[in-house]
């Protein structure tokens, strides 16, 4: 026996021996590599909220067209596709650190340019969607790296909860601190913001993250490797079903966030109710993340993840009665509840995937749920230009517990 496999023997024992054991979150932030790429995502995260709603007030401003303002919304969710296909294979042919802080400072730039006075609209945009093939490249240099901080098991698992929870609270209290912040500042003062916190997560990540050499050789161009890569990720048939979960079921699931400001107009409320309806979903997610993430053990994460992907079929369907605000937001809340899927998927993720293929499934994971959800609510947008909101909602929880059972993940004949 080599070295080699009775060290990677030794790892996969040690893997095995903590499905049963739960990390805490003082394990989780104990690591300093950790905590760094933790205060760079709420750093950039809240300026990203920020910009996205000084951005639409502003297009709005110079256009005063409704479906130009929320093009802005639309072009921060398409060029991960774009970028996901073709740039994806950045997280094994560059170094983390470099690709991180490169991205951060590349962002602040290209937002910069957007403070120019007199910038013209195309420009605008065309700034928008270069920022925007940034981001799955630099969430995937960052999904490749984090195994590497946080060891693939229940610290790995609790620290993408983290991660999730930064997200989902930006979207609780990000939109409400961009609103104030638009009170004191013009939107370019808040673009000037999200600049300056694209800035200081690059500071933060080249100081406060180790240089790890690329972990692949490069081989030929990057778009042919990135879709070499994506081929061999679809090839492998387990992954690729945890793939597509993982991206349809949440692509099912934004339909009422979708359709927020139809269903509060349907039930007589001002439109602004909307904001009420879209703090449910992102309100049971973080309950859920702390539940499933921090208090189960992995076992039990991953045995839940049906349960909870079909949860939120019922309240979703409750929507056909038109309930009232108070219950609607309380349905979506729990709605919320079944992404506790997430916890028992990202290490079923990190399990499944052969390790030569690892990084690139995790950066496609990242990007595609990006796209998906954008698609989905496009789609579901689409949908409610021809059905009221109450049968609307309803048709996405039946898709999303159709999706959950044919797309059902299957166990990984080893642990690794």
């Amino acid at each position: 026996m080599t070295s080699s496999t009775a060290q990677e023997q030794d790892e996969a024992a040690q893997h095995r021996g903590s499905q049963g054991r739960r990390a805490r979150y003082r394990d989780v932030l104990s690591a300093a590599e950790f905590r760094a790429i933790f205060a760079a995502n709420i750093v950039s995260m809240l300026g990203n909220v920020v910009a996205a709603v000084a951005l639409t007030v502003l297009v709005y401003q110079q256009t005063r067209s409704p479906s130009l303002a929320a093009s802005v919304m639309a072009l921060s969710f398409l060029p991960y596709l774009i970028g996901g296909a073709l740039l994806g294979a950045a997280a094994d042919r560059l170094p983390a650190r470099r690709v991180l802080v490169a991205c951060d400072l590349a962002s602040a730039a290209l937002i910069g340019c957007m403070i120019i006075p007199g910038m013209p609209l195309p420009a605008l945009l065309a700034l928008l969607s270069a920022t925007g093939l940034l981001s799955p490249v630099y969430q995937g240099a960052r999904s490749a790296v984090l195994p590497e901080v946080l060891p693939p098991g229940p610290r790995y698992v609790l620290g993408r909860a983290l991660m999730r929870m930064v997200a989902q609270s930006a979207q609780i209290v990000g939109y409400g601190a961009g609103g104030l912040l638009l009170a004191i500042l013009s939107p370019r003062g808040a673009l000037l913001a999200d600049a300056l916190s694209f800035a200081a997560s690059g500071l933060v990540l080249r100081f406060g993250i180790t240089a790890r050499p690329a972990s692949a050789t490069r081989r030929g161009s990057m778009a042919r490797d990135s879709l070499t890569g994506i081929w061999k990720v679809f090839a492998h048939r387990p992954t690729r079903r945890i793939l597509l979960f993982s991206w349809l079921v949440p692509a099912c699931i934004v339909a009422p966030e979708a359709l927020a400001a139809p269903y509060a107009t349907h039930i007589g409320q001002p439109a602004r109710a909307a904001g009420f309806l879209l703090m449910g979903i992102p309100l049971g997610t973080v309950a859920a993340d702390v539940l499933a993430a921090r208090l189960l053990p992995s076992r039990l994460q991953r045995r839940i993840i049906i349960p909870a992907a079909l949860l939120p079929a019922a309240p979703l369907a409750a929507f056909a009665t038109s309930p009232g605000l108070a219950l609607a937001v309380g349905l979506l809340v729990i709605a919320g509840l079944g992404n506790a899927w997430t916890a028992g998927i990202d290490g079923l993720l990190i399990d499944t995937a052969p390790a030569s293929l690892r990084n690139r499934a995790l950066a496609l994971a990242g990007a595609g749920i990006m796209f998906t959800q954008g698609a989905g609510f496009a789609l579901w947008g689409i949908v409610g230009q021809y059905l009221p909101p109450t049968a609307a909602i309803p048709l996405a929880a039946a898709a999303g517990a159709l999706a959950t059972t044919i797309l059902r993940p299957q166990r990984p004949l080893r642990l690794s």
